[in-house]
């Protein structure tokens, strides 16, 4: 341990730059969710209204030749499935699941984004159901590009709840 860090000052400094870090790691965090939640939106108009343009948009993602396994799992994961589906003519119910997912996705982001105190209750429950499908489908069919989408959710998860505790003593100390 240094000097710097065995005073209380440095400590905090420590400390402050921890908790930078924490936040920085929340807010590309929730922008990733962002992210997906609009690529899931977008997905679910295509399919709707111009399921082949979809197809063909994924069908170079889908016959990758990377030599890096992971990366084609992850594409395959990712790509290959909404293929697949399309395949065998999309569904209601997959067209409707990929909308619901990206809106909700969406507007908890901009909430979260916003730091609207109210969402994050709903946030943390939304996020561990997404969670819970999510370690549900890892069980039926295990891969290891899902057990990673998992474990980042989880880590989201996490952050969420941190942020919150944050916020909300921020808020306290604030009104005393």
């Amino acid at each position: 341990m240094t000097e710097e860090t065995s005073t209380p000052t440095g400590e905090v400094a420590v400390a402050g730059r921890r908790a930078r870090l924490l936040e920085l790691v929340y807010r590309v965090g929730i922008i990733i969710k962002g992210i997906d939640g609009l690529i899931e939106l977008v997905a679910g108009l295509l399919l709707w209204v111009a399921p082949g343009l979809l197809r063909a948009a994924l069908a170079p993602l889908v016959r990758t030749d990377s030599d890096d396994e992971t990366l084609r799992l992850f594409i395959a994961q990712y790509a290959g499935r909404l293929d697949a589906t399309l395949a065998a003519g999309a569904s209601a119910f997959v067209i409707v699941f990929l909308l619901t997912h990206g809106v909700v996705k969406l507007v908890l982001v901009y909430c979260l984004l916003k730091e609207y105190r109210w969402v994050y209750p709903y946030a943390l429950a939304v996020l561990g159901l997404f969670a819970a499908y999510q370690i549900y489908t890892v069980i039926q069919k295990p891969s290891l590009g899902l057990i990673v989408l998992a474990l980042l959710d989880i880590v989201i998860i996490w952050l969420v709840w941190r942020e919150w505790r944050t916020l909300t003593r921020a808020a306290r100390l604030s009104a005393a």
